[in-house]
């Protein structure tokens, strides 16, 4: 990425075609369609980049085999699709997973439902090049495959296959090809009012939240892709605006791989009809989602004790009486806030959330603003497409027939060409590290974490291999990863590096915790931090860990 004071100065001497409010994955997304078709673009995010729902997702890519049970056919058989071209796309960072659904003794007519309901799964993906097939199987290969499940619980169970990525290193990548195309990215700008011509929005009045400085950014078209902040940033140009999101809390936890020993992920049926799924991901064991209404502030949600315990209860349902998984296991928890459509059905405490539709929604505000919610991470494509094909009539007739197809379903993420590039400098890559003393596990993560970038974190380590040091014991990033993520990926502050750039605080935040200060330290080298800075900027890190680690009561108004 260019620097975010270069970023800075083309914002205010620019008229931006398109002006994109929301750095997650829907604002990526629409950022890289409409400068793949020639529009001049720009992305704002009030805060970091991915840094709301799209970094604390359940990293899956993913058909929506539960959106089923809603008949929701059609985005099934989109997502199917979209999956398998991310898959293709990003090579490096969407990877193939199989999936165990167990069926229980009593639950025989459970398991023939569903059953059913993957052979539908299969049919709405069958003209999707490499779809595979689902399977039954016998308990010894439940087991087998996942040791920790109970014999007593367990009768069989359904492989299937979806995949598992990274999800704010996909947003990453989709805003550096954007930014490849010509898009002007920044983080830590908040629109805060705007101008008009002719009934259209023509300019933001913003901040920089980094500096304190005021900017204009002159604009063509707006897109609202701020998510469950959307109504609120709706609000800014009518205040008689009707909300539209209904947020919905998604509780996610993390375990020690060893607490529960399985080589494939789960697809857990619970007793109150949702599903949390137990994912091997980042060397340790995510277990998640819940899926309830939520009515607290937007901008830090955490996990609740009633939400860790709710999780470990589905877990110990199905693993064996001899080895419960108990709190102290817990390493990490977070929690994120999905923008769903619609509003939450029922009062008080049977409010909830998980039959509202998962599908996304276009409208059109004051000023011209288009807005965007719902939606998948899988389907981001799709939404972009939708959006900028909105903006496309809003254009002058002089810039609109200029422009061309965008083709996002053929740009390659990561830096790759194509497939033979991604085989040829994957094993260049390799040799490298393996010539600068990086072990094998610290190599495939910078592989799937940075794509072809990865060879920008190795030449970091030739040049200081002090850097070639783990960040945490038991995780394999490294500090070069730290200096890389300040000058190639506008990191900001050290929440930005541990939690997004990297993993590590959503993995095992007491480790983290206990690296801070060497992180924090090293930044201060790079970015040139006075004491007094790398102070406030540590003591708001350890606040935000803490806040993650000493887990709050449930609040007034969620559900569990």
């Amino acid at each position: 990425m260019q620097s975010r004071a270069a970023a800075l100065q083309a914002a205010t001497s620019t008229v931006f075609d398109i002006a994109i409010i929301g750095g997650g994955i829907v604002g990526a997304g629409i950022a890289q369609n409409a400068a793949c078709r020639g529009m001049s673009v720009i992305l704002i995010d009030k805060a970091d980049f991915s840094s709301g729902t799209s970094s604390k997702t359940t990293k899956l890519i993913h058909g929506g085999l539960r959106y089923l049970e809603q008949f929701q056919f059609r985005l099934t058989r989109e997502l199917c699709h979209e999956r398998a071209l991310l898959e293709h796309l990003a090579p490096h960072l969407v990877k193939d997973f199989s999936f165990i659904l167990p069926v229980s003794n009593k639950g025989k007519f459970f398991g023939l439902k569903a059953d059913i309901g993957l052979t539908l799964y299969d049919l709405l993906a069958s003209n999707v090049k490499g779809a595979r097939q689902h399977k039954r199987l016998a308990q010894k290969d439940v087991l087998g495959a996942c040791p920790s499940l109970s014999a007593t619980k367990v009768s069989g169970g359904l492989r299937f296959h979806d995949c598992i990525t990274n999800d704010t290193r996909l947003v990453i990548e989709v805003l550096k090809s954007a930014e490849s195309h010509g898009a002007t990215l920044i983080n830590y700008v908040a629109a805060q009012g705007f101008h008009f011509e002719n009934n259209q929005i023509s300019a933001i009045e913003c901040r920089d939240r980094s500096s304190g400085q005021n900017l204009t950014i002159q604009c063509r078209s707006c897109i609202n892709a701020a998510g469950v902040w959307s109504d609120g940033l709706m609000k800014q140009l009518d205040n008689n605006w009707h909300s539209q999101v209904a947020p919905a809390k998604g509780t996610h936890i993390m375990l020690p791989s060893s607490s529960f020993e399985t080589n494939t992920a789960l697809f857990l049926p619970t007793d109150d009809g949702r599903y949390v799924f137990v994912v091997p991901w980042q060397r340790a064991l995510m277990v998640g989602t819940t899926d309830t209404n939520y009515s607290g502030s937007l901008d830090n949600p955490v996990a609740t004790e009633d939400e860790i315990h709710y999780l470990l209860d589905v877990l110990n349902s199905y693993g064996r009486d001899d080895r419960k998984i108990v709190r102290s296991d817990v390493i990490a928890a977070w929690a994120g806030l999905r923008p769903l459509v619609g509003e939450v059905i029922g009062e008080g405490d049977n409010k909830s959330t998980k039959n509202l539709s998962r599908e996304h929604e276009l409208f059109e505000g004051k000023g011209g603003i288009i807005g965007l919610i719902g939606g998948k991470l899988t389907n981001y494509r799709i939404l972009a497409e939708h959006a900028v094909d909105k903006v496309v009539p809003k254009l002058p007739s002089q810039v609109a027939s200029a422009l061309h197809p965008a083709r996002t379903e053929s740009i390659m993420l990561g830096g790759w060409q194509n497939k033979d590039d991604y085989l040829t400098a994957t094993a260049e890559i390799s040799t490298r590290a393996r010539k600068n003393s990086i072990e094998p596990a610290t190599i495939d993560h910078l592989i799937s974490s940075y794509g072809k970038d990865a060879m920008k974190v190795i030449e970091i380590v030739e040049g200081d291999s002090f850097l070639v040091k783990r960040i945490c014991p038991d995780f394999p990033q490294i500090m070069a990863e730290v200096v890389y993520g300040v000058k190639n990926e506008m990191a900001q502050s050290l929440e930005d590096i541990l939690f997004r750039r990297m993993r590590l605080g959503l993995v095992h935040q007491g480790q983290c915790l206990e690296a801070a200060s060497k992180v924090a330290r090293c930044v201060q080298a790079v970015m040139g931090w006075d004491e007094t800075r790398t102070a406030a900027e540590l003591k708001a890190l350890v606040r935000t860990l803490e806040e993650h680690m000493n887990i709050q009561p449930a609040m007034q108004g969620e559900m569990v």
